[in-house]
């Protein structure tokens, strides 16, 4: 009750605080997924227009990121798209505990949490693979499959390994993506990968005047013989 300086008085009504939905919390996270997704949308198309380059001495993954190495303003991203992807990590909590069945209808379909985390966790992988290391884009892409398996994971890990010369992990991730996206937009790039990896022939990789040096090194033949086997990838 509050009362006036001419004595007359009158209720003050409190209103209740809104409260949050799991949905909302899930939009919010929705939303910023999908300005990353947008931000990284280059680096996936380059992926998908793929052909093969294992002729080539440099890997795919390895031109895609040095030309990206390049841009500053896309190097200037890199802390913004991390924080976008935190912030959506920390809304899918607060939807988790709220309801953690809740779910929302998109432009790609009907999203729940665990979609919506593995989303998040391979574009923390795609933020890898071009600012930080293969080693730890190649473990977030794993992580992603363990939350929720889909195509694009495994499309990427088979790029990192075959820019990495291992041909037999490299097919095992193409015919998986080609198993969960047997006609979807990665399928035609991931039957020729899968191709090019069970044709695979190793080659030697190294400086050949290099090679040649070696030979007559201290040690005659062997060093040149060592260099060789290890450039032979």
């Amino acid at each position: 009750m509050i009362t006036h300086q001419d004595g007359s008085h009158f209720k003050l009504e409190v209103l209740p605080m809104a409260v949050t939905t799991a949905d909302v919390h899930l939009k919010r996270a929705h939303g910023l997924i999908t300005e990353v997704e947008k931000a990284t949308d280059d680096f996936r198309r380059r992926a998908i227009q793929h052909a093969d380059q294992l002729d080539s001495d440099g890997p795919f993954l390895q031109s895609i990121v040095g030309d990206y190495a390049r841009s500053r303003q896309l190097k200037q991203q890199k802390s913004s798209l991390v924080s976008d992807l935190q912030l959506a990590t920390q809304e899918l909590d607060r939807a988790a505990s709220i309801d953690p069945e809740a779910a929302i209808e998109t432009a790609d379909g009907h999203l729940g949490l665990k979609q919506l985390r593995a989303f998040a966790m391979y574009l923390s992988g795609q933020v890898e693979a071009i600012w930080g290391t293969s080693a730890k884009a190649r473990q977030l892409y794993i992580d992603t499959t363990q939350i929720f398996d889909f195509a694009d994971p495994h499309y990427m890990l088979g790029l990192l390994y075959e820019g990495e010369y291992k041909p037999a992990e490299a097919l095992k991730e193409f015919e998986k993506c080609l198993e969960l996206e047997p006609a979807g937009e990665l399928s035609v790039s991931a039957l020729r990968e899968a191709n090019a990896m069970r044709n695979y022939k190793k080659k030697f990789r190294g400086n050949w005047l290099l090679f040649v040096i070696l030979l007559f090194f201290p040690i005659p033949i062997l060093c040149g013989v060592l260099y060789f086997i290890a450039k032979r990838k």
